[in-house]
């Protein structure tokens, strides 16, 4: 499956995201991305049909309606799957959700985390987690909870290009690494 070029993604997406914000329909149109994206990830065949040259622009559109139309597809996003289609760049179809779901994030304000602890932590505690995360950050935090027992206690924190590895099992590699330096 072709994939757009990541300039060209983004150009697409962002003007997308910048009508849904000015016609108050963000919610639908991310919603419709996502229907989008698992359509296209999910019946590989239906993507490689759409971007064969061989078949008429008018029968890739119906194919494309019929998808919105399952989809019940907002106006605004049917706009951007006929633009798609008259300037040929149905392969930006393969990210504009992921792109569109970043974009969202950052209007809303909120950050993805992936929090990885050795066993499962309370309720209180994921509470006490977010607050901190929250105050951190600025941002509300949307948190995934992960376990790993390897861990051996403590936590990992990833959010984008942060990670804070308080492990048990990171603090005795550390130590490892420090006394064989002195060995």
């Amino acid at each position: 499956m072709r994939h757009a070029p990541a300039a060209l993604v983004t150009r697409y997406v962002r003007a997308l995201f910048d009508v849904a914000v000015q016609t108050r329909v963000l919610e639908k149109i991310r919603t419709d991305l996502q229907g989008l994206s698992e359509t296209w990830q999910g019946d590989p065949e239906l993507a490689l049909l759409l971007m064969n040259p061989a078949l008429s622009r008018d029968k890739v559109r119906a194919i494309l309606n019929a998808v919105a139309d399952r989809l019940q597809a907002a106006q605004l996003t049917r706009h951007f799957l006929d633009l798609l289609l008259v300037k040929d760049r149905l392969d930006v179809l393969s990210d504009a959700s992921a792109r569109f779901e970043a974009l969202w994030l950052r209007h809303e304000g909120r950050v993805v985390v992936t929090v990885t602890t050795a066993v499962p932590v309370s309720e209180s505690l994921q509470t006490r987690i977010h607050d901190v995360l929250a105050e951190k950050s600025g941002k509300k935090p949307l948190i995934t909870w992960m376990h790993k027992p390897d861990l051996l206690g403590g936590i990992v924190v990833e959010w984008p290009g942060k990670v804070f590895d308080g492990s048990l099992a990171r603090k005795l590699e550390n130590l490892k690494q420090s006394l064989a330096q002195g060995a």
